[in-house]
């Protein structure tokens, strides 16, 4: 069987998405399962890619322009390869707009909401109404109960994984590889600092200044402490708010930006830390952070955002003083909390249920196309 992933960002590996999408293809191919992954040309060449062309720095110009331009340029360029297809496998509703004739063949895979809830723009507005639209029409599988109640589902927090919980509509929450991500001895200079650490994107939605905030109250009960932030970019307006927050309240030379890390090395960073911190805002799916650190037994304290409540964190209202109260009570029950939260990880989000599921998911949108 032939089996299309469409994406806008796959590069073999980097993190987040492309890690899901490296997983799936390698549990699809496992089954022998033909797999190519279309994607606009990123300067990464591989045997499943198939490029579609790109003009570089439009984005830049329009903001989220390059979108539209892969979806206008799939459809004109390869609609003779993509008749050969017998699965759409679609990162996000709005690439499902080249293939949307293929009906019983499409899967939307949700990542979380993917437009801005607040202060909607016309983009906001465009990407949810094709969102709503594919809900109606395609198979999705969604890694958060989240965008599920969105679109009208009646889904508790938590409830249904890796279970058809609609007809055509799959709750798979993100999983980890139990074999990478797993307690180690850890990075010896960071053992030292006692740290928080925080892998985390550095972006308004991912509320690295939220952390910041928290870290301050933080640290007006526990001194001796480092918040540790791994992520990109470490340029632009907003990052130069979190590091002028952290100079207002005198806490620079303990808040650290460490920049971008390779998901391969992760697991040594969260076996240094005595916490780990998810701030997220909004559009959070289940976040693979999280369930990273949980597996390598370090306790995690999360926001009680979107796809963040179906997950075992230690859960916050987005507030700096409700974050800073629960990071003291994860620090003074961290043994504890750390053991339960490795035992959910590795009995619950571990690769072999997410591959079960998705396969199941495959063999009943194949069934249903040859109908």
């Amino acid at each position: 069987m032939n089996i299309a992933q469409i994406s806008a960002c796959y590069k073999p590996i980097v993190g987040g998405q492309e890690v899901y999408i490296d997983n799936l293809t390698k549990i699809l191919r496992s089954y022998n399962y033909n797999v190519k992954i279309y994607q606009p040309y990123r300067g990464v060449k591989s045997e499943e890619l198939v490029t579609i062309i790109r003009i570089p720095y439009l984005g830049r110009v329009i903001y989220d322009l390059d979108s539209y331009i892969l979806n206008l340029f799939l459809f004109l360029t390869k609609r003779k390869i993509l008749a050969r297809e017998q699965i759409f496998i679609v990162h996000y509703a709005f690439y499902s707009l080249p293939v949307w004739s293929f009906k019983d063949k499409v899967i939307i895979v949700s990542h979380g909401i993917e437009w801005h809830t607040e202060s909607m723009t016309l983009n906001d507005r465009i990407r949810e109404m094709i969102a709503k639209v594919a809900f109606d029409r395609f198979s999705l599988v969604a890694n958060d109960t989240h965008y599920l109640r969105h679109f009208g589902l009646s889904v508790e927090p938590g409830e249904g994984y890796f279970e058809e919980v609609a007809p055509k509509k799959w709750f798979i929450p993100n999983c980890v590889n139990l074999n990478v991500f797993k307690r180690n001895e850890g990075i010896e200079h960071l053992k030292k600092k006692k740290i928080i650490l925080v892998p985390r994107q550095i972006t308004p939605d991912r509320g690295v200044d939220l952390a910041i905030k928290a870290f301050n109250l933080f640290n007006q009960q526990k001194e001796d402490f480092y918040l540790y932030i791994i992520g990109k970019p470490t340029k632009g307006w907003y990052f130069e708010y979190c590091t002028d927050l952290a100079a207002k309240y005198g806490i620079s030379n303990k808040v650290i930006f460490n920049g971008f890390v390779e998901n391969s090395a992760m697991p040594y960073y969260y076996s240094s830390a005595l916490l780990t911190l998810i701030p997220t805002l909004r559009r959070e799916g289940t976040s693979l952070s999280a369930l990273e650190s949980m597996a390598c037994g370090t306790p995690t304290v999360s926001t009680n955002v979107a796809g963040l409540r179906d997950l075992p964190t230690i859960q916050s209202d987005p507030n700096p003083t409700a974050i800073a109260d629960k990071l003291i009570f994860a620090l003074e029950n961290k043994d504890d909390i750390g053991r339960e939260q490795h035992d959910k990880a590795k009995r619950i989000f571990n690769l072999e249920n997410w591959s079960k599921a998705w396969i199941r998911v495959i063999e009943a949108v194949s069934e249903r196309g040859r109908c």
